[in-house]
């Protein structure tokens, strides 16, 4: 069967146990991949004897240059490309992937959106995997790897900014009728009963359960109560390294802190406003449930987990000395991916820099943080809580529920306001908020957050405001019932 997987550059000195042989790469073979440029968490493809498609592998290296630098884009695009070739392989006769035709895509149409419920795929679904084959085809018949690409086009006008319009096509087999996905978003209620019983094992009274054996439900707790004050997407929360947390200092309002672009969607770092109460508790977290991992993980081994560690002489807010053969040398945080930030490791104290860590001293990765929401999700649902949440929906609920405070906020300045200066106090009314949750969800696209004015400064305040009243609603507490 053909597989999916993605690059561990670190695997690449690590000796395999296969059947009682241990095989190893040489230092040819090290270096050859050294010099290919891979990247750390870049999808491949192996095929149904494990070989390698040079080409094919190809298209999913180049999808940066061409617009999708996303990690987690990366991941859905090669997971459309396997499941077609499946597809071909089992349903088609084993036809590749280099010739399939019109015929082959109406196969894998019906296959998809006409079989039983129970395997049946939405048309948002369908419409998603169909962008990746096009965007795969398109791209294989201007590398000459194909004669034409399997689909039927019709031209459609598209107009412009500037009032006129170009020729363009669409993809026939596109389902017009999609709907998006349902975005989902949490209350305040039901996310502090996700919370407390889903992630804190407590009972839906708000009483322990003594029956429950987790682990590490605080630490889950405060990483989702970062996600929700936050807006922060998973990749962006998980990959934060305890050095770029500000010191905690009292008072109210927001601290704010710089996200590293590395680990930003589109790779474009923003400021985040951080509620102080979170940072006060990340840095409690530092202290006591961190350190007990650690000091758990150095009593039970006598060598550091981390495979392939990159060692830090010293660590700042945004940079880092690192050691190498040759000396140290200063490295930015921004320009650190997160594979690259979870072997990070302090050269002295032999301890890793990731804030998030699991059982063992390495740093959490997304999807076992996925894991984790899931089963708390679960758990849930066993108490009949009907809840279904993702790292993404506690980002989706932060948009939402800051929309109405920043509107909330406004609205009192603009009752203030007793001047005749109508529309200026519209665009405020209108305008600032929804610009200000644009920034604060990091969104490249004003349209993704459905603003349609331009330009408008940052309110401080209006943001200190809302975050504070939002983190105060979250950590409200209630009697759960």
């Amino acid at each position: 069967m053909v597989t999916l997987h993605f690059t561990d550059m670190a695997a690449l000195r690590r000796s395999v146990d296969i059947k009682g042989v241990l095989h190893s790469a040489t230092v040819e073979e090290i270096e050859a991949a050294e010099a290919a440029h891979l990247v750390d968490g870049m999808p491949f493809i192996l095929g149904t004897d494990a070989s390698y498609d040079h080409n094919l592998n190809l298209f999913l290296r180049s999808c940066p240059t061409m617009g999708v630098r996303s990690f987690n884009s990366l991941r859905s695009y090669a997971r459309d490309l396997v499941i077609w070739i499946r597809f071909l392989e089992e349903r088609r006769e084993g036809k590749s992937i280099w010739v399939a035709d019109r015929d082959d895509i109406a196969a894998f149409y019906q296959a998809r959106r006409m079989s039983q419920t129970l395997h049946r795929i939405s048309a948002a679904t369908w419409n998603r995997s169909l962008a990746a084959l096009d965007k795969f085809y398109g791209w294989a018949l201007e590398q000459g790897f194909v004669r034409s690409r399997p689909f039927t086009y019709r031209q459609i006008p598209v107009p412009t900014r500037a009032g006129s319009s170009f020729v363009g096509e669409a993809n026939c087999a596109r389902e017009p009728g999609a709907r998006h996905g349902k975005m989902r978003f949490l209350s305040v209620d039901r996310y502090l009963l996700f919370r407390d019983v889903g992630l804190r094992g407590r009972l839906p009274d708000g009483r322990e359960d003594l029956s429950w054996q987790g682990r590490n439900g605080e630490r889950n707790a405060l990483f989702a109560e970062l996600l929700i004050t936050t807006g922060l997407r998973l990749q962006e929360g998980s990959s934060l390294l305890a050095p770029e947390l500000p010191d905690h200092s009292a008072g109210h309002g927001s601290v704010s802190i710089r996200l590293a672009a590395a680990i930003a969607k589109g790779n474009k770092g923003r400021d985040v406003w951080l509620p102080r109460r979170i940072l006060k508790r990340l840095h409690e977290y530092i202290a006591l449930e961190r350190s007990n991992i650690l000091a758990r993980d150095r009593s039970r081994r006598s060598k550091p987990r981390i495979s392939d560690p990159i060692m830090v002489v010293a660590a700042g807010r945004r940079s880092a000395t690192i050691a190498n053969g040759s000396g140290s040398g200063r490295a930015r945080f921004d320009l650190l991916s997160p594979w690259e930030r979870a072997r990070l490791v302090d050269e002295r104290t032999e301890k890793p820099l990731s804030l998030w860590l699991k059982e063992g001293g390495t740093a959490m990765s997304m999807p076992a943080w996925e894991v984790i929401f899931r089963r708390a999700s679960e758990r849930c649902q066993r108490f009949g809580i009907d809840l279904d949440v993702t790292p993404h929906v506690l980002r989706h609920s932060f948009a939402v529920h800051m929309l109405a405070l920043l509107l909330r906020e406004q609205i009192g300045w603009v009752i203030q306001d007793r001047s005749d200066q109508s529309m200026a106090a519209y665009r405020r009314l209108i305008g600032d908020p929804l610009r200000i949750l644009q920034r604060m969800m990091g969104h490249s696209r004003i349209e993704s957050t459905y603003i349609y004015l331009d330009h408008l400064d940052d309110a401080q305040a209006l943001v200190d405001a809302a975050v504070e009243q939002w983190g105060l609603e979250t950590a409200s507490p209630k009697v759960i019932s």
